[in-house]
């Protein structure tokens, strides 16, 4: 019995489609994985854009009336916060001023429009 079970030919698989599929597999993780990085790139661009324009300005005013002395007292502050680096993302495009070539201008190389 178990000699037959040993020499029992149904069911293989040969090598070609193992090697078949195991190809097929690692492109599929291959192009997964690489959406996945593109993803959480824009993902940190959209969190870099949002933390720059966060705008922290402020202004306020007090008015002190003393019941005697000087008639009133007007203390007052005003901060702008200006927007230094101006980013903007636009929707589904690569992260504003990010690029992953070394050595070439922000919106070329890797990141820029294909030809």
């Amino acid at each position: 019995m178990r000699r037959e079970l040993w020499r029992d030919q149904r069911g293989v698989v040969s090598a070609y489609a193992l090697i078949l599929v195991a190809v097929v597999l690692i492109l599929g993780a291959v192009v997964g994985l690489t959406s996945l990085r593109d993803h959480i790139v824009q993902e940190f661009g959209d969190l870099g854009v949002a933390i720059d324009s966060l705008d922290q300005s402020f202004g306020y005013e007090i008015t002190v009336t003393p019941p005697v002395g000087p008639p009133q007292v007007v203390v007052s502050a005003l901060y702008v916060d200006q927007d230094e680096l101006g980013w903007s993302d636009p929707a589904d495009q690569p992260p504003a001023n990010l690029s992953f070539a070394p050595g070439f201008p922000v919106g070329q190389g890797e990141d820029g429009p294909t030809p």
